[in-house]
């Protein structure tokens, strides 16, 4: 199992940065995505399930991502969701934004990868530590930079 946590204060007022976590706008935040597409419920909304296709390599690769937590209040934000990689992979992403003031959100980023089998067991032990980090960091950075961009 894989785990990380992650957080950064943003220059941007916290309804900017949250806009970045909304469903349409996911391809802002995951470039690789080609397709988000509603399955179940609404979007942004607890329970919200969606078929979500990205290129892994040259393959096109095609999830179920499910929203398994969603509060949206003034001062803080929660966007939880889950989805299984095939037979390898559970995955679990947390992005938590607190208002700091009224042009500064901490963002928090979290997030579980486990391993379903010995075959997905034995990929995340074999990963590198440093990439892992450095695969976070890129997305946080991704975040802070389109939340500036607004």
């Amino acid at each position: 199992m894989v785990k990380w946590k992650e957080e950064m204060v943003i220059g941007a007022s916290i309804e900017k940065v949250w806009s970045l976590f909304k469903d349409d706008n996911i391809k802002l935040l995951m470039p690789k995505v080609e397709e988000h597409i509603l399955l179940e419920n609404s979007n942004d909304q607890l329970g919200a399930k969606h078929a979500q296709s990205y290129h892994e390599g040259t393959q096109l690769q095609t999830y179920i991502i499910e929203t398994v937590g969603y509060e949206d209040l003034p001062d803080s934000k929660l966007k939880q969701t889950q989805f299984d990689m095939g037979q390898s992979f559970g995955v679990f992403y947390s992005f938590t934004l607190l208002k700091e003031d009224e042009n500064r959100t901490r963002f928090i980023y979290e997030g579980v990868n486990k391993g379903k089998g010995l075959m997905g067991k034995a990929m995340l032990l074999s990963g590198s530590k440093k990439t892992r980090l450095q695969t976070v960091t890129a997305f946080m950075e991704r975040v802070r930079d389109e939340a500036l961009k607004l």
